[in-house]
């Protein structure tokens, strides 16, 4: 308050407190961020003195500039030591991806990207990047990246019980299951680890249902585009013929008829067993299902005995707005499978079931060791009352009509249409190149985003979490890839 000088043994003249205490902050930082062996002793402080008040020009010019020489050391300092951090980021990175080479499969294809850490809907790689997720882990993710009522409830049961196999009971298991029921059509709920697996379950138990009944039936309907998994029998029902074909011959009683179309659905008769459908293709292009087709199929079914089974392990769960997508239409399955977002990114399957197929199901038909585990069925709980509150549904739309919004007022005037519901939205692009160019462009923004169909489709799924300013930042993003690809032809 006497507007005192405190003088800084730095063999230059005496400033002013501002500049000194500045000084001080930052010959501390120096020290502080060295390590301890490297570590000078602090400068030695001289006590206080009266301001000058006639001090000369020259010489507030001379303290000014001995400032600025200090407080630019540690700024230097920092720099240096990021630039060098990075290199051994980047070494590091370089090391790992040799090492991916070496050991893991190379089912996945050659993969750049090393993420180490994510929080909400932003993700880090293993060079400090950051990077806005509009994936979700492919649709998983749905809370986004280490949501912190998740994680702590993950915490929590892994310090109390992670697995203890199906020859047992389970409190986490058994309470999933009710809610899961309580929510839906279905009268009884089968857990697994996977949608593929989930698929598999539910074509033995529609075998089952048939062979119960005395009149067991072998002929499975699905359609073009569809994705079902990439286990042996899901993959029968997996339209992609490059998936496929090096693993035949598949499940040979397979058939597909047209998505959307009721012409042909003559073609399930009283020998089909079954009817897999996706409410909204994910895989197959981001494509829904249109109300005529959907009751048209829960009719043909019914008029031949037919079991219809929904595949929503991407669509469901508050993805496309709805709690389960099957609601859009008001057409009810009598089977439906899930799996992606149940435990928020932990693996979970999981098939639902009406009683009339539920009775026909005895001890050791199916199991799975894994499955509906103590750790994974308490996540599941947390995501399941999360995602199916109303007021969480109603962001999903809202946020869901925004981005379809956005992304049609950048994609139509380029010719592109915008398809889907919710938060599984599609780009329609003439070709895969066009739509990876696109892709690999909004990596270059640090935007994550999908592609679907023949690779010509941009598929954004990100978590349903998202908020319209997160919206907006990934529009911005999208808007300036797009400029890189579509350049404006010269006048």
């Amino acid at each position: 308050q006497d507007r005192s000088a405190i003088s800084v043994d730095t063999g230059g003249p005496c400033v002013s407190s501002i500049d000194s205490m500045a000084m001080i902050s930052s010959l501390a930082f120096q020290h502080v961020s060295a390590p301890q062996e490297q570590r000078a002793p602090y400068p030695r402080l001289v006590g206080t003195v009266p301001r000058a008040s006639g001090a000369s020009g020259t010489a507030r010019s001379s303290g000014a500039s001995a400032t600025a020489a200090v407080l630019a050391a540690p700024l230097a300092l920092r720099k240096a030591r990021r630039k060098a951090k990075l290199h051994e980021l980047h070494a590091a990175s370089s090391e790992l991806r040799e090492l991916a080479k070496a050991n893991l499969l190379n089912n996945y294809g050659e993969r750049q990207m090393i993420f180490q850490e994510g929080q909400g809907h932003m993700l880090q790689d293993n060079d400090g990047e950051s990077y806005l997720d509009f994936t979700a882990g492919i649709a998983v993710n749905c809370l986004g990246h280490s949501d912190p009522g998740w994680a702590e409830t993950v915490a929590k049961q892994a310090g109390r019980l992670c697995h203890t196999s199906n020859l047992y009971l389970n409190e986490e298991q058994i309470r999933l299951g009710q809610r899961l029921v309580e929510l839906s059509f279905a009268d009884k709920a089968f857990f697994c680890n996977s949608g593929t697996e989930a698929n598999e379950a539910a074509i033995k138990f529609a075998r089952k249902y048939h062979f119960s009944r005395g009149e067991p039936r072998s002929k499975l309907i699905a359609f073009e585009n569809a994705f079902h998994g990439r286990t042996m029998g899901a993959l029968a029902l997996t339209w992609k013929e490059g998936y496929k074909k090096p693993f035949e011959p598949l499940m040979p009683s397979a058939e597909f008829l047209k998505y959307n179309e009721t012409d042909g659905l003559e073609a399930i008769d009283e020998n089909t067993c079954a009817v897999f459908v996706e409410p909204i293709q994910g895989e197959g292009g981001v494509v829904p299902g249109s109300q005529d087709f959907m009751s048209a199929l829960r009719k043909r079914c019914d008029e031949t005995g037919t079991l219809l089974i929904f595949d929503e392990v991407q669509c469901g769960l508050g993805r496309s707005g709805q709690l389960f997508a099957y609601e859009i239409s008001g057409v009810t399955p009598d089977l439906m499978t899930l799996a992606k977002p149940l435990a928020g990114g932990l693996p979970i399957g999981a098939v639902l079931l009406t009683e009339a197929v539920a009775s026909c199901i005895s001890p050791g038909d199916h199991g799975s060791t894994f499955a509906g585990a103590p750790l994974v069925s308490a996540a599941a709980r947390y995501v399941l009352e999360r995602v199916s509150a109303p007021a969480f549904l109603e962001s999903v739309r809202t946020s869901g009509a925004h981005l379809k919004a956005g992304l049609e007022k950048i994609s139509e005037p380029r010719g592109l249409k915008v398809r889907g519901t919710g938060l599984l939205l599609g780009v329609v692009f003439p070709t895969a190149e066009q739509c990876g160019a696109v892709q690999k462009a909004a990596a270059e923004e640090k935007l994550l985003v999908l592609t679907a169909g023949a690779g010509n489709i941009l598929r954004i799924a990100p978590a349903l979490t998202v908020t319209e300013k997160d919206v907006d930042e990934a529009l911005e993003r999208l808007a300036k890839a797009m400029e890189v690809v579509f350049v404006p032809e010269a006048a």
